[in-house]
């Protein structure tokens, strides 16, 4: 196609009067000489940034750094926590933080306003809470040993194996490096708690407890030995074949100071091993009305609750209480 109307000499002269009148109007604005050649410049590479606009990002960015530091110093001078008393001198347990001794260390501190704990040598814990109603730590492992005068279900203590309330007591916690514990109470009640498998240990008492299992049955410190392999043996190795044999020792050996055992029994033992458990504890503590064998067989809540509540160590719907709590927690 040919550009005529914007070339002179290359003219239509067969054209209509309106391509003429267009000619004669741009005829002005024709080249007479060719174009010039286009010549594209390369784009300049990006220059780097002045060693002072460098310096400046650098100085921000240290700014930023410095100031979050110390935004996270303020926050945790300001969190909760517990004056420690060591040999050394004191120092400030914070929610959060981890506290351990030596081999050759205790160190003491007050639990709020509730109480007091003491760690023994070689126990390491964590402040997990201290808020009103929810004072609560984890034991890592070793030994503490708690004096507590509050109202119960007030201080926690995480274990690996279970969960320890105190319900206004003194007691001695202790975690192996397995994770399994030992709990003893020397005033008061403890209750231990894993998922639905829960504990009541007395004054006077102690209960082992396991990773994956919870806690075992309290006994009496009292027992012998033997009592309490057995009962090791049947809270947490019940498909063994010494699991009869054990039953049968802790049957036999058990007296009038046993009927917090044989009542949490009741309700872990095979159901077809649930007759035995209910004549032994009836020659201790007869059942009282309206709780039968044939209900105890079947775990009846009610009927067992009932016959804890005539032992006379308190009423289990305090307890039934505390136990939903700990649900919550």
């Amino acid at each position: 196609m040919s550009d005529y109307l914007w070339d002179k000499g290359e003219r239509r002269t067969d054209e209509d009067a309106e391509i003429e009148r267009l000619e004669r109007a741009l005829a002005r604005f024709a080249q007479s000489t060719p174009p010039p050649p286009l010549v594209v410049t390369p784009a300049r590479a990006m220059t780097k940034p002045s060693r002072w606009i460098g310096f400046a990002l650098i100085a921000a960015t240290l700014a930023l750094v410095v100031g979050g530091i110390t935004l996270a110093l303020r926050f945790r001078s300001s969190a909760p926590g517990w004056q420690v008393t060591t040999a050394e001198g004191q120092s400030t347990l914070r929610v959060g933080n981890w506290l351990e001794t030596g081999a050759s260390e205790r160190a003491t501190f007050d639990v709020a306003t509730l109480g007091q704990v003491t760690m023994e040598p070689n126990t390491r814990l964590r402040l997990v809470n201290t808020r009103a109603g929810d004072h609560r730590l984890a034991l890592a492992h070793g030994t503490l040993r708690a004096t507590i005068w509050a109202p119960p279900n007030q201080f926690f203590v995480e274990t690996p194996s279970s969960l320890a309330i105190d319900l206004g007591c003194a007691y001695t916690l202790t975690v192996d490096d397995e994770g399994a514990g030992l709990v003893n109470v020397l005033v008061g009640w403890v209750g231990f708690k894993w998922r639905d498998r829960e504990s009541f240990i007395p004054a006077g008492s102690s209960c082992q407890t396991r990773p994956r299992v919870g806690p075992g049955t309290p006994y009496n410190d009292r027992v012998s030995p033997a009592y309490r392999e057995a009962l090791a043996t049947l809270d947490f190795n019940a498909a063994s074949p010494d699991a009869p044999r054990a039953l049968t020792l802790v049957l036999e050996e058990s007296t009038e100071r046993d009927e917090v055992t044989l009542w949490h029994l009741l309700s872990r033992v095979a159901p077809q091993d649930r007759d035995r458990v209910f004549d032994r504890l009836a020659t201790i503590a007869a059942p009282p009305a309206g709780v039968t064998r044939e209900g105890i067989r079947a775990g009846n809540r009610q009927m067992l609750d009932a016959w804890w509540d005539s032992f006379g160590l308190g009423s289990t719907s305090v307890l039934r209480t505390w136990s939903q709590q700990w649900k919550d927690n």
